[in-house]
């Protein structure tokens, strides 16, 4: 879900130069990814992927999440900052490793055998 939030944000953000709801939408879906991510970690049971190992992709996905939470932080300074080129540079890096990510999981969690 904060994914597909993120891509609607980009989209519009890249259409929009930058625009101020735009880069919010972009901020609201990190901080959601954020929130779910630790619910599923230390939170209620319901929040939990069931996932009981790990293996290369789980921790492959884990590693690109923590990067895809930097770039965001990176996005926004740049865009704060009016750097709107490094921004939009940024905002679609930042899709790419999100996807790229989001794909890391969903082997680890449904292709790979856990260890």
């Amino acid at each position: 879900m904060a994914i597909s939030i993120y891509m609607i944000g980009a989209a519009w953000s890249l259409r929009s130069d930058g625009d101020g709801r735009a880069v919010a939408v972009l901020g609201f879906a990190a901080a959601l990814d954020f929130g779910i991510t630790g619910l599923s970690m230390f939170g209620p049971e319901i929040f939990s992927m069931g996932a009981t190992g790990r293996n290369f992709a789980t921790d492959l996905g884990a590693l690109l999440g923590v990067a895809v939470w930097l770039l965001v932080i990176a996005t926004l300074a740049a865009w704060r900052y009016g750097r709107r080129p490094v921004f939009h540079v940024l905002t679609v890096v930042t899709q790419l490793v999100w996807f790229t990510d989001y794909l890391a999981f969903l082997f680890g969690l449904h292709v790979y055998p856990m260890t």
